[in-house]
């Protein structure tokens, strides 16, 4: 659906109708253009119609090229499968394009299926990755979009679903973080404490239990189980609201899906994941102490010395800077698949599996991507 809005920023250029019941007519808006139809929310508005006799009012169309003359054909043509008496208004320049697709119109027709992606291509995987890449870049693009205009009016945030997004990614997933990152932090150091005895270094346990966790553990952790946590359940829910027809909804009464839905979700998202990575590298740590004291004889005292002489505070903020990457991502890719969502639960299933696998690969993807930078950076 946003891979064709290449060029349009502003949602009241989008093609649309407006059905006026009293006056059994339909009103056509916007730029009725290729980059510009919404053909799914458009064609669903329509077969909606149920009376004798309507007309269609297009004198304000802003914008109509071949493309959207030929959309206005298809139009008439659904009335007329229904037996509705249909007649359309233009202005004279428009009018006479209408004519001239009419005429032109099994070539037309071959243009419109192609731009609108109806041809079947003859490497359908390799073809639905790339467009399934660029529809994510797309859908990124107008996040940030939405994200500038939020900017300029704080007040058009959705803080109520700001809020229940923190609650669920954030405090609900507390206890499962402290019992996870304190079993990891014991577990590293009992697993390398006989290493470091062995070689008289017991003391060093310290250095590599607060630089695995705080920089790699702990983010890792968090952000892969905010994924299969949090991902999941808002794909879940953006499909759910999908398949009910709530997104046409929203955009049939001309309130932005991306603002309403996906904002608050990023905000939200953003706001659990570096305090839950916080949290994490919290517990870690005194998961590590507890048994460094009980099988290397490092006092806590000591341990905390040694930590904040040998341990960078890099460390900790390349974390945090970490965590903030991978809750990005989460959001991202929770928000996108929900919306890929089609027609069916069986959807809304394989939709949320490919969320938490992708939202996975990516975040190891970025933890890559970061160990590369930090080490050229001196980090």
């Amino acid at each position: 659906m946003y891979k064709r809005f290449k060029n349009i920023t502003n949602k009241s250029s989008l093609a649309s109708i407006f059905f006026d019941e009293k006056t059994q007519t339909v009103y056509l808006n916007g730029c009725w253009s290729w980059d510009a139809i919404d053909e799914d929310i458009i064609l669903t508005t329509a077969s909606k119609i149920t009376v004798t006799t309507i007309t269609l009012n297009g004198l304000d169309i802003k914008k109509l090229d071949t493309i959207g003359a030929f959309f206005l054909h298809k139009l008439l043509n659904i009335f007329d499968t229904k037996n509705i008496n249909s007649s359309l208004i233009l202005n004279e320049f428009d009018q006479v394009l209408f004519n001239r697709v009419e005429v032109g119109k099994p070539a037309t027709e071959k243009l419109f299926h192609k731009i609108t992606n109806k041809t079947t291509p003859k490497f359908p995987i390799l073809t639905t990755s790339i467009s399934t890449f660029i529809s994510f870049i797309a859908f990124i693009g107008q996040c940030c979009i939405s994200s500038l205009q939020t900017i300029k009016h704080p007040s058009s945030i959705n803080w109520k679903e700001v809020s229940r997004t923190i609650y669920n990614a954030g405090f609900s997933a507390i206890f499962v973080i402290i019992l996870l990152n304190f079993l990891i932090g014991t577990t590293l150091t009992y697993e390398m404490a006989p290493q470091f005895t062995k070689y008289g270094a017991n003391i060093f346990i310290v250095n590599f239990l607060g630089i695995s966790m705080l920089k790699e553990v702990s983010p890792l952790l968090t952000a892969i189980l905010i994924a299969g946590r949090t991902g999941s359940s808002i794909t879940a829910e953006i499909g759910v609201m999908k398949v009910q027809e709530e997104i046409d909804a929203l955009k049939t009464m001309g309130i932005s899906p991306i603002q309403r839905l996906v904002i608050p979700k990023i905000i939200g998202i953003l706001i659990a994941t570096p305090l839950l990575t916080a949290l994490a590298d919290i517990v870690g740590l005194i998961g590590g102490a507890i048994v460094a004291n009980g099988t290397l004889g490092i006092t806590y005292n000591l341990f905390i010395e040694r930590l904040q002489t040998y341990v960078l505070i890099f460390n900790y903020t390349d974390g945090l800077i970490k965590s903030v990457a991978f809750g990005l991502s989460i959001a991202f890719i929770g928000c996108f698949s929900g919306f890929r969502v089609q027609g069916d639960s069986n959807s809304i299933g394989e939709k949320t599996t490919q969320s938490v696998v992708q939202s996975i690969i990516t975040i190891l993807f970025l933890d890559a991507v970061f160990a590369v930078i930090f080490i050229q950076l001196g980090l």
